[in-house]
């Protein structure tokens, strides 16, 4: 794991395109590692990599935060930061897994949904923004110390 994120780190900050294109393409993925649809992130990366005209690599590489290993706290702290927001009452959801049927899946949905999406997309747009900027800075200050003349 620590080599793929040098890996994604040199492609960060090697990749093509100004700063600000790499700056906005981590935001992107960083963003859509936060999207509440669950399945969705590698495609909605390209797509949106392709859209927006930025590099796909870098945009799928930072949507890859949300992994098998970070599923669980990011979604536990958007459902979580969506009831903080929403004001939703969860409390009342018990999930009998031996006689789950449609219907009872359904009102699961409809009880977490919003709060797990409004906090997806307010984590996401938040995150997001502080990448962008991060991103930015760290773009320019690597690009001119491997450019600038040594002494």
């Amino acid at each position: 794991m620590k080599k793929k994120f040098k890996e994604i780190l040199h492609t960060i900050l090697h990749g093509n395109g100004t700063p600000h294109d790499v700056a906005f393409a981590s935001a992107l993925g960083i963003f859509i590692a936060f999207f509440p649809i669950i399945g969705t992130h590698t495609v909605l990366a390209l797509a949106l990599a392709w859209v927006f005209r930025v590099s796909p690599v870098i945009t799928l590489g930072a949507s890859w935060v949300n992994n098998p290993w970070t599923i669980a706290p990011i979604c536990g702290a958007t459902l979580y930061l969506g009831v903080l927001v929403t004001g939703a009452d969860i409390s009342e959801v018990t999930i009998n897994w031996g006689s789950l049927h449609w219907e009872a899946f359904l009102q699961i949905i409809k009880i977490i949904g919003v709060p797990f999406v409004v906090g997806g997309l307010l984590a996401g747009a938040v995150l997001s923004v502080a990448t962008y900027f991060i991103v930015l800075r760290a773009v320019k200050v690597y690009r001119s110390r491997i450019t600038a003349p040594t002494q």
